[in-house]
């Protein structure tokens, strides 16, 4: 009767040989790209929503690569969903590695005979996540982390060691820009495009600067983006004016949309 618990004891030890120096729980996050190499387009079949949504679940504070930021890189892990489908087969397996590309953890192979290549992957990445589920993984508060850094580092996103005269040259700058500007709730906000969306600034009042205050990515759907801020993700888009509309919760819990009106030039 012992040779099951055993068996599963020792699958769990192979399983977690690759990181027995330093355990999963003891790494303070874990970056889910937006895309997998098997992907076609961003989040295509909502698989990096879905496997964020695991490893969250699963006791990781899960972030997209766009939110790493000021985090130390050798402080999280990096996920990789990797695809080993057969002709009848959808099959996957869920690869942690570390700042060095050192693989840390392999799941089990999750598998599925959907024929809808939406289902056969969710699936199979649910499947494979169970090697992860059973490890009673718990990672500890992210904001308390990033707010340690913050106090370290004497800065916030773009404050970082800029001395007020400084901060008030690079809002100048961007001014030159024509950055397009908006306003919510009383506060100014500019938007600058990068090369996959945007990052919305908000302007700070006691020195006229401005922070980051999120960013927005471009989904496979077009015109919709991801918009990340605070470890927490949204869908936003624009109206036919320009508008930036932000999905949200309100008070009580419930769906909103945050209106971001577009200030029109002079």
């Amino acid at each position: 009767m012992k040779h099951p618990f055993f068996l599963v004891a020792f699958i769990i030890a192979f399983s977690s040989a690759g990181f027995s120096q330093k355990s999963l729980s003891e790494y303070v996050f874990v970056v889910v790209p937006q895309q997998f190499e098997f992907q076609k387009g961003k989040d295509q079949f909502r698989l990096n929503t879905l496997t964020r949504h695991l490893f969250n679940n699963a006791g990781f504070n899960a972030i997209y690569d766009v939110e790493l930021k000021e985090l130390p890189r050798c402080e999280g892990l990096f996920a990789e969903v990797k695809e080993n489908s057969s002709f009848l087969l959808t099959k996957v397996e869920i690869l942690l590695k570390d700042c060095n590309e050192n693989i840390v953890f392999k799941s089990a192979e999750g598998s599925s005979k959907e024929k809808a290549y939406e289902k056969a992957y969710q699936e199979s990445i649910k499947t494979a996540f169970q090697s992860l589920e059973v490890l009673g993984i718990n990672q500890g508060d992210l904001q308390n982390f990033r707010e340690n850094i913050s106090k370290r580092d004497g800065s916030i996103s773009l404050n970082v060691n800029k001395s007020p005269e400084k901060v008030s040259q690079t809002n100048e700058q961007m001014a030159f820009k024509n950055l397009p500007s908006y306003v919510f709730k009383g506060a100014t906000y500019l938007l600058e495009q990068t090369t996959d969306g945007y990052k919305l600034f908000k302007k700070v009042s006691n020195n006229d600067g401005f922070i980051e205050f999120g960013i927005l990515t471009e989904t496979s759907r077009d015109g919709t983006y991801l918009f990340v801020k605070d470890d927490k993700s949204y869908l936003a888009g624009f109206d036919s004016d320009f508008n930036l509309i932000i999905d949200g919760v309100d008070e009580s819990g419930k769906p909103t949309q945050n209106r971001y009106l577009k200030i029109k030039q002079q």
